[in-house]
């Protein structure tokens, strides 16, 4: 541990220094005996400065610098409006607040020129988290992770209502380990898994690209660096949040949208459609293709089935524990000349054993039977059945996009700062259709400046048959102070509780320990790579003998504590700490440490 944190905190070092050439302080008082504010003065005094949001310039009291850009850019928005002096004034003002007005989105080089202007950010983070194979306690399997993500975000105006948005990406690794994305790999139609185009070491991707164009009366822009903020259409692949945490889902869409309202403050209603891109597919992918069982496990199965069905009939029966044992050795006997027929060389052949053993498992009165019309027979040499834990109306052909077909609806209500209210619908469509129809609510409310709690419920209204349950999550957590990367010095301290079932999670989430914990999946399983703990556990308890029709697979429940500090403008640094984790079942899971640091240069 003594050397990981070394290593992570010599990685934050680094990236406080290649970041302190940006954080000059532009927040300097501008006295009252200043050119500047004798200039602001005398265009107030001709009643032609917008100042403070009550209208006012309070003249007599020194101002930052950041204050006096503020109201030169109200100033520069309606420069057409004042005669020629007070234009040439404002001119030399916006030329020698420059940097302050580029911090604020205006531009200052031809004025005039409204059009055709990007903007870059670039984002730079350090990170060191364990990655794990296996998470569960007593058989921890896991590799440390030191990597760096760099982005290269860019807006460009190109006029008063339209704007497009861009974000290359790339990492690269210091441990020697495979830097982790949850887009990086995705599936032939063999189920082997490969490498998409741009996620290797170094290789550069495009993240994110969408354009917006605001509807209705013209929004004014100063002072908004993003762009228009309201009334907005948009396509593309861009961001999406559910809820105020993000565990849910914090990742792309590539589709449409439409918002009505401010996203930054008051009420406003988003609806959007398309593919969700930040999807776990070693989570997911049984779900969406389906899990091979092979013969030996289809004949292991049966017996166990077939054992299980002739004894319930036997005590129906009335019979004496002789005349019971009698009975299910005759069944034994009945399916091992049924499962000799799975290995036969004739694909007919191999195919009506499997239906015939499908329909034993459907008569066994088993839990399992709840997913015994789930079950299809293939003509496979290796694989006997092949398993939907979904259900067998959720079929997607291996090769094909695994990306989810999703209809969403949201609406928000906040008051930065005070309090925040959302609802919001999710809904896969296409093929997968019966993976996801949920509904989430979630809240945020500051109890005082620096407190504040927070809320979060999602249930699933489809049915899992893997532990026939409809499965809901929540969260709740309570933080003092808020960690603003735009103020040097803020801070955050929090404590979370998640609480998330087998189905509420696809990936994405805005946290990496909640995305192991949740999404937790065994890198080596019955000589398959990649299986999610949620079908390998209950797969093992069936075969195995120890099935219990009250046990739970899958899922997580957890603490996380977080702390952020902004040491400057413009970096924050981060630590996370998931401790007392188990999943559905009970099986205890490893307690993880991760740290970040991320610095944003502009």
């Amino acid at each position: 541990m003594k050397h990981r944190l070394l290593k992570a905190a010599a990685a934050v070092v680094f990236t406080c220094a290649a970041f302190h050439v940006q954080a000059a302080n532009p927040f300097t008082d501008v006295d009252t005996n200043s050119w500047a504010y004798q200039a602001v003065s005398k265009l107030s005094a001709e009643n032609v400065v917008e100042g403070y949001p009550d209208g006012t310039f309070r003249g007599e009291k020194n101002i930052s610098r950041y204050e006096v850009a503020q109201i030169i850019a109200r100033l520069v928005a309606r420069k057409d409006s004042l005669t020629a002096d007070q234009q040439a004034t404002v001119d030399k003002l916006a030329q020698s607040y420059r940097d302050d007005l580029a911090n604020l989105g205006v531009r200052v080089t031809e004025l005039e020129k409204k059009t055709g202007h990007t903007e870059l950010i670039t984002e730079l983070r350090i990170q060191d988290v364990d990655r794990y194979g296996d998470i569960f306690k007593g058989h921890t399997e896991k590799d440390n992770e030191l990597s760096t993500r760099v982005r290269l975000n860019t807006i460009t105006t190109v006029n008063d209502r339209s704007t497009v948005y861009g974000q290359l990406e790339t990492f690269l690794g210091f441990s020697g380990n495979d830097v982790y994305s949850v887009n990086k790999y995705s599936y032939n139609s063999d189920g082997s898994r490969y490498q998409n185009n741009g996620y290797g070491e170094g290789e550069v991707h495009l993240n994110r690209l969408w354009t917006t164009y605001q509807f209705g009366p013209k929004q004014d822009t100063t002072g908004l660096p993003f762009g228009p903020s309201k009334n907005l259409i948009g396509i593309g692949q861009f961001p999406v949040k559910m809820g105020v945490t993000g565990y849910t889902y914090d990742g792309e869409f590539k589709g449409a949208f439409l918002t009505l309202g401010d996203y930054r403050e008051g009420g406003h209603f988003t609806l959007a459609y398309g593919r969700a891109t930040n999807i776990n597919v070693d989570n997911t992918a049984p779900m969406m293709h389906g899990f091979g069982i092979t013969n030996d496990e289809v004949t292991d199965l049966a017996n166990k089935m077939a054992t299980l069905t002739a004894y319930n009939q036997a005590v129906a029966a009335g019979l004496n524990s002789q005349q019971t044992a009698a009975v299910i050795s005759q069944a034994q006997q009945k399916v091992a000349a049924i499962t000799s027929q799975l290995y036969s060389n004739d694909a007919q052949t191999r195919a009506t054993a499997a239906a015939t053993i499908k329909g034993m498992i459907a008569a066994s009165g088993s839990d399992l039977a709840s997913m015994a019309n789930d079950l299809v027979a293939t003509a496979d040499g290796n694989t006997a059945l092949t398993l939907y834990p979904m259900g067998d109306k959720v079929q997607m052909a291996w090769g094909e996009d695994e990306d989810v077909p999703i209809a969403y609806a949201s609406y928000i209500y906040k008051k930065p700062q005070q309090y925040e209210f959302h609802v919001y619908g999710m809904r896969a469509v296409g093929p997968v259709s019966h993976i996801a129809a949920a509904y989430g609510l979630a809240g945020q409310y500051y109890v005082t400046p620096m407190w504040n709690v927070h809320a979060e419920y999602v249930k699933n209204m489809r049915k899992l048959p893997l532990n026939n349950e409809r499965p809901y999550s929540f969260n709740y957590g309570v933080a003092y102070g808020t960690a603003d990367v735009l103020k040097a010095k803020s801070y955050s301290i929090g404590l979370d509780y998640i609480y998330s079932q087998a189905g509420t999670y696809f990936g994405g989430s805005t946290n990496d320990i909640a995305d192991q914990y949740m999404g937790h999946v065994y890198k080596d399983w019955r000589g398959r790579s990649n299986v999610p703990a949620y079908f390998a556990d209950k797969m093992d308890a069936v075969l195995d003998g120890t099935d219990n029709p009250n046990r739970n697979y899958g899922g997580a429940k957890f603490f996380l504590a977080k702390a952020a500090y902004v040491p400057m403008k413009g970096l924050i640094i981060e630590a996370n700490y998931g401790f007392n984790a188990q999943d559905m079942g009970g099986k205890k899971m490893d307690n993880m440490f991760l740290l970040k640091a991320t610095a944003y240069i502009k």
